[in-house]
Formats: structure tokens, sequence, C-alpha cells
């Protein structure tokens, strides 16, 4: 691989939990590095911080005795209840959560960007609207757009973006900290509308390892010759 078409850039992995997203992104880092270029690997999602403090209150308060674990479905269902019932506190959290995530692009992203360095994405902006916001929220599909494009006002668009798609049943046996295969499955057909709405390139996430990689090696050689 060439390195002299290549200025800084940003790559994304998106896909519902178990798909494979941080073994490819890993994958794509070390690949770029070894050809020279300035690349790091960032976890893209919102990782609480500031918000740290309003979870462990907001479960205390209204999600006590609930337990996503021991059966996903009552406590989503009440923590969607709790939304709307306390809509001005929840305004607070919400505004609370989107600075937390703001604060971290800046620094995951800008930062790295004005530094020189290419980024690789393990879970992007598509993924946080998607988990933190749209499952909880109920977002429309046009909610889900309309969120993202707003977060895009600000931070840059992946020069190429990948969605590993896997069915949940496969995505749910690979790991062990997935609450329930409901969990999956509200989230699939965010991720496939938002793939086909942002022109992501898809990936059958249930191939051969080994396949998806040479896959996405020849999807970022044709970048580069182009």
């Amino acid at each position: 691989m060439s390195t002299k078409n290549f200025s800084k850039f940003l790559i994304s992995f998106s896909g519902i939990d178990g798909s494979g997203k941080t073994t490819l992104a890993r994958h794509v880092t070390t690949l770029l590095r070894r050809h020279g270029i300035k690349c790091n690997y960032v976890y893209g999602r919102l990782e609480p911080r500031l918000l740290k403090p309003f979870i462990f209150i907001g479960r205390r308060i209204f999600l006590r005795n609930k337990d996503m674990f021991n059966d996903y479905e009552d406590y989503s269902n009440q923590k969607r209840k709790g939304i709307k019932k306390h809509s001005f506190l929840f305004k607070i959290y919400f505004y609370i959560m989107v600075l937390d995530y703001l604060i971290q692009l800046f620094l995951r992203i800008k930062i790295q960007l004005f530094l020189g360095n290419s980024i690789i994405c393990d879970r992007y902006i598509f993924d946080t609207v998607i988990n933190d916001f749209a499952v909880d929220m109920e977002y429309t599909t046009n909610d889900m757009k309309k969120k993202i494009d707003k977060f895009f006002r600000f931070f840059p668009k992946p020069a190429l973006a990948f969605f590993i798609d896997v069915p949940e049943d496969i995505a749910f046996k690979r790991k062990n900290d997935t609450p329930s295969l409901k969990y999956l499955e509200e989230r699939t057909a965010k991720y496939r509308f938002l793939a086909s709405e942002y022109d992501m390139i898809t990936l059958d996430g249930s191939e051969d390892l080994e396949k998806i990689k040479k896959l996405i090696e020849k999807r970022i050689f044709k970048a580069d010759s182009q």
C-alpha cells in the first residue's frame, strides 16, 4: 500500500455487539501502521464520564430492583416509562450526556486529527446515537438521521464507514456480556437503516474472519488508488 495518496482520514466500524468491530478496527490500525501511515485506534462511542454520577442516581431512584441482565425487557420498559414520566429531569440528563460525548469526540478525534494522526474508530457517532439515544428515547429513523447530522456539523464523516452485519443469534453467542437477544434485535434494523442512509460498506460478519479482513484491505487499497 502506498501512502502518497493518504492525508488525514477517519475509518469507522459499526455494528451490534458481537459483530467483530474491535477485532477489525485493531487489525486495520496495525495494517496501516505497517505501511507507514500515522494512525491511532480510537473507541468512538460515548463512555460516561460527566454522566457517571447521574447514571448512578438514576438507577437508584428510577430503576431500583431492575437488572437488565436478569430481565432486559422489564428493565428497558421501566427506563422508557421513566424518561416519559420525568421529562424535565431527563432533558437535563440528556444535555449532560451530549456535552460528555462532545468533549470526548473533541479529545479523541479533533485533537488527534489536528496532530496529524488518522483515526480508526471502533464505533462512532452512528453507534452512540443508536445505543445511547435512539433505543431508549424511541427515535424514528428521521430522528436518528437529524441527530447524526448535527454531530457531523462539528466532527468528520468517515472516509470509509464499515457496517459489520451479523445475525443476532450468532452475535449473542460470541459475547457473554450482552443482556439478551432482544437487546440486539432492537438495534439491528436501526443499524441497517443508517448503513443505507450513510453509504456504509456492509460486510457479512458471519463470514470467516480472515475473509472479512481481506475484503476490508481490498476496499482500503481501492480508496488509495482513487
